[in-house]
């Protein structure tokens, strides 16, 4: 008997990015996005450091994921990162660092 489980594989998600902010010098961007999977999918607001060349891969955010669809987010200079998020927004993942910049939240 040959069984096949189609519902559990792959992924039906899809990022929409909003905005790409370039580090000073020009090497790294925080692309800040959704991720949209499905009609279950609330609005959220997440950011992946990449290098300035790449392109955004279709997973979940490396530097954070929240509930809400807006921060402030500011370069430091080349290596420190500053998000800003509204009070009583929820934040599900911050990491401190990423590719090389440390993340200040705030």
């Amino acid at each position: 008997m040959v069984v096949f489980v189609t519902g559990c594989l792959g992924t039906d998600c899809e990022n929409e990015p909003s905005a790409e902010i370039v580090s000073p010098d020009g090497t790294k961007k925080i692309v800040l996005f959704s991720r949209n999977c499905g009609a279950t999918t609330g609005f959220n607001l997440q950011g992946s450091i990449l290098n300035r060349t790449e392109d955004l891969p279709n997973e979940a955010g490396t530097a954070f994921i929240a509930d809400e669809n807006t921060a402030k987010i500011v370069w430091q200079d080349d290596t420190k990162l500053v998000v800003t998020f509204e009070p009583g927004v929820e934040v599900f993942k911050k990491a401190t660092s990423c590719r090389g910049v440390a993340i200040e939240y705030r």
